[in-house]
């Protein structure tokens, strides 16, 4: 059965990248007008380093709202800016409905996606987009993946 399932976006992580691009390019923009600069290139290069580091900042809520798990030939997959997930269903030992952890609330929101320790599982990559439930993967080869669908219990299912 193929399938794609786009996730429920968490308003406070969407909200908070919002705030931090805003604070990122005040700061920017602030430093580019008080400090003094001996020639017109040192400028266009903070300029530059300003606007790459705002997209890369911004980058981040959109990834939220691209991500998606989709199950397609046996094959679950999503992608986001800083982590992809690849798993033949074959290779699934466990799956299972689960909460994030308390840990993700306050430091994961920060960062949607990428590798995270998690205690009592281990090291983990991580693809979410709410803070709530998720669903956690382990493969036969003991690696663990937790991810974020919109209907974590009808998702648990359909990988089952």
């Amino acid at each position: 059965m193929n399938m794609e399932n786009k996730p429920r976006v968490s308003k406070w992580i969407l909200g908070g990248y919002l705030l931090l691009a805003i604070m990122v390019s005040g700061i920017f923009i602030t430093l580019a007008l008080v400090i003094p600069f001996r020639s017109s290139i040192g400028f266009e290069l903070f300029c530059l380093l300003t606007i790459v580091v705002v997209a890369l900042v911004c980058a981040a809520p959109y990834s939220l709202y691209t991500t998606r798990y989709v199950i397609n030939k046996g094959k679950l997959s999503s992608r986001s800016i800083f982590a992809s997930i690849d798993i033949d269903k074959k290779d699934i030992a466990k799956v299972e409905q689960t909460r994030i952890p308390f840990m993700f609330r306050g430091f994961g929101a920060g960062v949607h996606s990428g590798w995270f320790y998690i205690p009592g599982i281990g090291w983990t990559k991580v693809i979410m987009t709410n803070l709530i439930d998720g669903v956690l993967l382990k493969t036969k080869d003991n690696k663990n993946y937790l991810i974020t669908p919109s209907n974590p219990k009808g998702f648990v299912k359909l990988l089952k």
